[in-house]
């Protein structure tokens, strides 16, 4: 384009070329003819595109100069090539060329003014420093360009890259074919090795679609640490090292033997990738209009992927701490609701037993016994509905619920169990609420079954911001400190999730178990 703008600038103006006309016209076609030329031969072909950048940098620099001069020498109005050689310096390596560039246009376009003082042509001192501060402007400037490198703004990250992960989908199979989609690449592979593993797991793209890989996965035996383009039938490849410059790689260094044919692998892009459970490498072929660009794409595009499996990660570790933390609560229910009221029915249905074999009437603890079954039915599908509901409780409505429940346990299993209470007109979280019954459920049960207990009183009271529920029971004294005494498990998980404190003594004969729970829950 910049050739074929030159020769209709230099066709317009009259006034140019200024000097050696058969030779400018001659020079303008012949560099048209070669920019032609380059554009044919790279067209299709990043390898050759690399391998042609510094002679066709060569060429430019020369074109320039000799169009510098022909052109009204050092007073050229066409001195703006300058900056396209600067650019292409900077895009094509990095900042050490672009200055080298730099310095030797600088001292060409010296070189062409003193040229132009030696052959006698008017010569502006003035016009030619102000030139040259130009240039040495604009050097600075890209140069500037080089430092800060830019990153191809011809990617544009997948929607599901970017998206939150979901759990019902494989998060290799999720990259492999957003990555495609942004790169517009019809068939790829993702390899994946986990890090407690030996043998490796590949996802495979064909034709826009998901395949089964039959061969045995390889993965890269010596993976680089950043992406390349490869070419498997010429044994090339092409990466850039930290200063930006292109560097020549041999893909039968990097992939493992076995890995073109298991793979299907041609010509392409290949990323690696490495998070802190795995590592991999991602390859995408059949893309068009591949270059060296692609190289800079592959970076954006692996930490696009590598973000994806973390948060993939992350969120099936937040559901199954979530499931495991699901399932301990519901085991602790179960224990400190169903299996204490089963455990309290065998111990009355062995003092039926022994009734019975003395010749009483046990008609009627049967009955008895059927009514707290059925009590204990409804009370379940409160705390269900409760669960489900999850709004707060009133004060009042826990006192009365515990009243109720001192109550039953103490037919249940047929101990005096008493139940006070200091109230307060506010309410209760949902969680804290069934806590408070199965708290007590737990303690009494422990109470008649390890302490023989007969009597046990059950205080609660609202003290700060805290929950207290007191039981003291008449029980067998309980052996060693109190530190050093081991609580029950369901118990001791259940305060310790609600983020409460335990607190056991003994004295005058009987056992004072306090538990304090914060109104607010764990985070108070």
């Amino acid at each position: 384009m910049l050739a074929i703008f030159y020769a209709i600038a230099i066709g317009i103006d009259i006034t140019q070329p200024a000097r050696a006309a058969l030779f400018a016209y001659a020079l303008l076609s012949g560099y048209l003819i070669f920019a032609a030329a380059i554009v044919g031969l790279t067209w299709r072909s990043w390898w050759r595109d690399a391998q042609l950048t510094g002679p066709s940098h060569g060429v430019d620099i020369i074109v320039f100069t000799a169009l510098v001069f022909v052109t009204a020498g050092y007073t050229s109005p066409y001195f703006i090539f300058f900056v396209f050689l600067l650019l292409a310096a900077a895009i094509r390596w990095g900042w050490k060329e672009t200055t080298l560039t730099a310095l030797l246009l600088v001292l060409l376009y010296f070189a062409t003014g003193l040229l132009a003082v030696t052959s006698k042509v008017d010569f502006e001192l003035y016009r030619f420093v102000i030139r040259a501060g130009h240039l040495v402007t604009l050097s600075l400037l890209l140069i500037w360009f080089g430092l800060n490198q830019w990153r191809s703004r011809l990617y544009t990250p997948a929607p599901e890259l970017l998206a939150p992960p979901a759990l019902d989908q494989l998060p290799l199979e999720t990259s492999l074919k957003a990555a495609a989609k942004s790169v517009r690449a019809q068939s790829g592979v993702l390899v994946w090795k986990p890090l407690s593993r030996e043998d490796a797991t590949a996802c495979v793209l064909r034709g826009g679609e998901l395949a089964a890989l039959r061969a045995r996965p390889a993965i890269a035996g010596d993976m680089p640490g950043k992406p390349f383009l490869f070419d498997i039938a010429h044994n090339r490849g092409l990466t850039r090292d930290d200063d930006h410059n292109l560097v020549a790689v041999v893909p039968g260094d990097i992939f493992d033997p076995d890995a073109p044919s298991a793979l299907g692998l041609s010509e392409g892009l290949a990323i690696p990738i490495a998070t802190g459970t795995g590592e991999g490498m991602l390859i995408l072929q059949d893309m068009r209009d591949l270059s060296t660009d692609h190289i800079d794409i592959g970076e954006q595009l692996g930490d696009d992927v590598v973000a994806h499996i973390q948060r993939h990660a992350l969120l099936k570790a937040a559901a199954e701490s979530a499931e495991a933390r699901s399932r301990l609560s519901l085991a602790r229910d179960l224990h400190d609701s169903v299996v204490q009221f089963l455990a309290g029915a065998a111990f009355r249905l062995e003092a039926m037993k022994r009734s019975a074999a003395t010749g009483r009437e046990i008609e009627p603890e049967l009955v008895e016994l059927k009514e707290l079954m059925l009590l204990e039915q409804r009370e379940l599908r409160a705390f269900i509905t409760a669960l489900r509901g999850g709004s707060d409780v009133p004060m009042e409505t826990l006192v009365s619920d515990l009243e109720a429940l001192a109550s039953r346990l103490s037919r249940h299993w047929s101990i005096n169990c008493e139940f006070t209470a200091k109230t307060a007109d506010m309410t209760v979280p949902t969680s804290l609420n069934l806590d408070a019954h199965q708290l007590v459920r737990e303690a009494v049960a422990n109470a008649v079954r390890h302490a023989g207990a007969k009597t046990v009183q059950i205080m609660l009271d609202v003290t700060g911001d805290s929950l207290r529920l007191d039981f003291v029971n008449d029980g067998k004294e309980f052996k060693g400190p109190a530190r050093q005494v081991d609580m029950p498990q369901s118990l001791r998980e259940r305060v310790e999730l609600a983020g409460g404190t335990i607190e056991l003594s003994r004295g005058m004969g009987v056992t004072k178990f306090s538990v304090s729970l914060p109104l607010e829950g764990p985070q108070a």
